[in-house]
């Protein structure tokens, strides 16, 4: 009971954890003078920005543990890990998603070593007002030249903040992924299989594909979690998957389908997708909208 209490006071020693991602730091400045940092997943959350980070930075990617966004170490822990990386000299880092705790190593590294950071999500994600907090820090810590660099995912966002402030912005378009050759699940070929795959969050949109999917005829809908959908009573035609699957677990699940949606309102690259098609299964997608080049279309002709 003592240790539960202390643990919540001032938060779970994680000392041996502390020692590998000490070592991983030695280990990655040995064979590049570049770093780039992302979380680690937690039943879900991270998960495509791991993915992504892995596939477009394979030789430098280093993950940093965290649950939900919140820094896995102690104050202590972090201050010890910090004064690593900085005696490791690393003259480029970049992070790639982004949790708030790492401002204030922006504002200790900004002004010694070469900071620029990727942004895997779209506008429409700024309703959140977390999210509104680090847009609104990010900005003033560009403007400060603290934060060099600033990368998105997503198609025109690039041109749309450097065109705001000014900043050096890019592209960082994400390459078809290489999937491995899978063992397909042994499923009742009389069915139709449909995939539904994404995080229940509002913007994915599931409950509305699962829903228009079971409207056909001899369909079967595979989820990561049935759970939420139990009030449609139709818990023989969703088979669940689990939330927690590895990647390679996943991979063979996603070609296992006849089709897969992904549908979402807001996406800033759409990984699964992308590997479903890699995979041989068509993916019903939604339309990514670049608005900046829609609105500047537009006013061209209001122009003539």
């Amino acid at each position: 009971m003592l240790t539960k209490i202390k643990n919540r006071l001032i938060g779970k020693s994680n000392s041996s954890l502390l020692k590998v991602k000490c070592d991983e730091l030695y280990e990655q400045r040995k064979v590049s003078s570049e770093l780039v940092i992302y979380g680690t997943s937690t039943q879900g959350n991270w998960l495509g920005i791991a993915n992504a980070t892995k596939i477009l930075f394979s030789k430098t990617a280093y993950s940093f543990p965290q649950e939900f966004s919140k820094n896995a170490f102690t104050k202590k822990e972090f201050e010890k890990w910090k004064k690593h990386l900085l005696e490791l000299e690393f003259k480029k880092i970049t992070f790639s998603g982004f949790a708030y705790f790492f401002y204030n190593l922006i504002e200790e590294i900004g002004h010694k070593t070469h900071v620029e950071i990727i942004y895997h999500g779209t506008i429409s994600e700024f309703y959140e007002t977390e999210k509104q907090k680090w847009i609104s820090k990010m900005i003033l810590l560009g403007k400060e030249q603290k934060i060099k660099g600033f990368g998105f995912v997503k198609k025109g966002l690039a041109e749309t903040v450097h065109q705001l402030y000014g900043f050096n912005c890019f592209h960082t378009p994400l390459p078809t992924p290489k999937v491995p050759k899978i063992k397909k699940l042994c499923l009742d070929r009389e069915k139709i299989h449909i995939g539904v795959f994404g995080s229940d969050t509002f913007n994915k949109n599931l409950h509305n594909q699962v829903i228009h999917a079971l409207l056909i005829e001899n369909t079967v809908i595979h989820v990561l979690d049935k759970a939420i959908f139990y009030y449609l009573n139709m818990d023989e035609r969703i088979i669940e998957h689990g939330k927690n699957l590895t990647h390679d677990r996943f991979l063979q699940v996603l070609g296992s389908m006849d089709l897969n949606l992904y549908m979402s309102y807001s996406e800033s690259w759409g990984l699964v997708a992308y590997e479903s098609e890699a995979l041989g299964v068509p993916c019903i997608n939604s339309f990514q909208v670049n608005y900046l080049e829609i609105i500047n279309e537009q006013v061209k002709n209001i122009r003539k």
